[in-house]
């Protein structure tokens, strides 16, 4: 494991930004980019979940 923050996952939970978001020690809340292995340039987006699927629920693309 390289990112003891976030247990090399990317991410780390939004309200606990100490503790990873998901695996053995995750809070499993809402997510935001490790600050320390998931911080990309500016104009970059941070590396995604594996399996991240974007959910739209009509045209216009707003989620209800």
């Amino acid at each position: 494991m390289k990112c003891l923050l976030c247990e090399c996952s990317g991410w780390v939970c939004e309200n606990h930004p100490d503790q990873p978001r998901e695996g053995e020690h995750g809070c499993g809340g809402a997510g935001v980019p490790c600050p320390t292995c998931n911080s990309p340039a500016e104009g970059e987006r941070p590396r995604l979940p594996p399996g991240f699927k974007t959910v739209l629920d009509d045209e216009d693309g707003y989620r209800h």
